[in-house]
C-alpha cells in the first residue's frame, strides 16, 4: 500500500476554484490534514500484520503441539496399563495351564505304573510257566 503525502496548497487552490473562501478553504485542508494525520497513525502495515499473525500462528501451534503431547502420554498410559492387565491375565493363565498339566503328569505318571503293575502280573504267572 502506497502512502502518497497530502498536498494542501493544490487543496486550497482547488476549493478557491469552486468558490470556496481562501480561509474557509485554508482551515478545511487543516482540518482534512489532521484527520488524515490520524488515520494514519493507526494504520497496520503489511510487514507488522505478517509479524503478527506469524507470531499468534506460533502460538496455536506451541499450544496444538502441547495438547497432541498430552493426548499421546495419556493413550500411551492406557495403553500400558492394558498391556499389563493382559500381561497379568496371561500369566494367569499359564500358571493354570501349568498346574493342569504338571496333575495330568502325575496322573499319567501312576496310570504307567498302575498298568506296569497290571502287565507284570499277568506276564509273571506266564513266564513262570515257560520257565519250569
Amino acid at each position: 500500500m502506497a502512502i502518497t503525502t497530502f498536498d494542501t496548497h493544490k487543496f486550497v487552490r482547488l476549493l478557491e476554484l469552486a468558490g470556496v473562501p481562501l480561509e474557509q478553504a485554508e482551515v478545511q485542508a487543516e482540518v482534512l490534514t489532521e484527520a488524515f494525520m490520524v488515520n494514519l497513525e493507526s494504520l497496520v502495515t503489511k510487514e507488522y500484520l505478517e509479524s503478527r499473525l506469524t507470531a499468534k500462528f506460533a502460538e496455536q501451534d506451541a499450544r496444538i503441539d502441547t495438547r497432541f503431547a498430552e493426548q499421546d502420554a495419556r493413550i500411551a498410559t492406557r495403553f500400558a496399563k492394558q498391556d499389563a492387565r493382559i500381561d497379568t491375565r496371561f500369566a494367569e493363565q499359564k500358571a493354570f495351564m501349568d498346574s493342569a498339566f504338571a496333575h495330568i503328569d502325575s496322573r499319567f505318571r501312576f496310570h504307567s505304573w498302575t498298568q506296569a503293575i497290571i502287565v507284570a502280573a499277568v506276564i509273571m504267572p506266564y513266564l513262570e510257566r515257560l520257565a519250569a
